[in-house]
């Protein structure tokens, strides 16, 4: 047998205990031969367990079961735990900006990091309304743009609206042609902070919604601009509850859904105990018309206690809203 047959042989070997064992589920040492032979290889049973020798001297975890309906070889330990690759495949089907097809791709690949048991179950678990992007090329705009960030250098690209028929089109004739600043990950979705020097201010844009992005040659501007953001603030600033004016607000609400107060504003707010059963929180928010339609989304379980300018503007929200009809 020469050499090429013994690499070859051995990483068959290998792949058989990839695909076909995990924890559960050993394969006697004749299976494994008859793997071999199926594919034109010669192995007697001293060359295999040699390579199985040569496999465990260079790092995998390779265990052999005394014989038995239970005995046999098995890989148990890979790169990624089962509970690890769950987790990524369920955060590749639930992101939005992942389109379908680069999702069936991506999940396809996690699939071949463990057995082919495992592998069976991991069939989407986690349901989420959210619609992907028809946008195939995010990945490669998110590469794209990384890579201007370090090298530089401005980007060009088409920006696309929504338009009939829920298709995105193209929003203007021109490309952009804009500095990139940084990458933000808010909401399942990416956006690019970049400097519009004609405007001569900061933007964003939504990375699924661009097109053609593109590397150019000339230099980024905006750096003194960009110094001066605290990234924190500009985050929730430009996305919590998609912008509005900061306050200082008070919620009335049943101590049993002080978590609707978490999830929405985080477990470090001010809180004490308001009338039989409620309990009061004071917090930092962004009010806008979309705080007041997440406020009102509630049904009136929790209520708005102050300050009273923001209260007498959440009437007339609802009153506007009431005309309508």
């Amino acid at each position: 047998m020469d050499q090429y047959n013994n690499k070859t042989r051995i990483l068959l070997i290998l792949d058989i205990l990839k695909n076909e064992t995990d924890d559960d589920h050993p394969l006697k040492a004749d299976a494994i031969l008859e793997r071999i032979r199926e594919y034109g290889l010669k192995c007697d049973r001293k060359t295999f367990y040699n390579d199985i020798e040569s496999l465990v001297d260079a790092g995998y975890d390779i265990i052999h079961e005394p014989s038995g309906a239970g005995g046999g070889y098995k890989l148990v330990s890979r790169d990624f735990e089962d509970a690890e690759l769950r987790l990524l495949a369920d955060a590749v089907y639930s992101s939005k900006f992942i389109s379908q097809g680069k999702t069936k791709i991506l999940a396809e690949k996690l699939k071949k990091l463990t057995s082919s048991y495992m592998a069976s179950s991991m069939i989407r678990q986690i349901y989420s309304s959210d619609s992907k992007t028809p946008n195939e090329d995010v990945l490669y705009n998110v590469d794209t743009l990384s890579r201007a960030i370090h090298s530089d250098v401005k980007v060009c690209f088409e920006y696309l609206i929504w338009g009939p028929g829920k298709k995105l089109v193209t929003k203007g004739e021109k490309k952009r042609v804009l500095s990139p600043w940084a990458l933000i990950w808010q909401d399942q979705n990416y956006y690019l902070m970049a400097y519009d020097d004609a405007a001569g201010k900061m933007k964003h844009f939504r990375v699924d919604k661009m097109r053609h992005v593109e590397l150019t040659e000339t230099a980024r501007e905006g750096r003194n601009d960009f110094d001066k953001i605290d990234m924190s603030s500009y985050v929730e600033e430009t996305f919590s509850m998609y912008g509005g004016r900061l306050e200082t607000i008070t919620l009335d609400l049943p101590e049993d859904l002080i978590g609707i107060a978490y999830d929405r504003f985080g477990t470090d707010v001010s809180q004490r105990p308001g009338k039989k059963g409620r309990i009061l929180v004071r917090t930092k928010c962004y009010v806008s018309s979309l705080f007041y339609g997440w406020l009102s989304g509630l049904k009136g379980d929790v209520l708005l206690a102050g300050p009273d300018n923001v209260v007498e503007e959440y009437k007339e929200y609802l009153k506007n809203l009431l005309d309508k009809y």
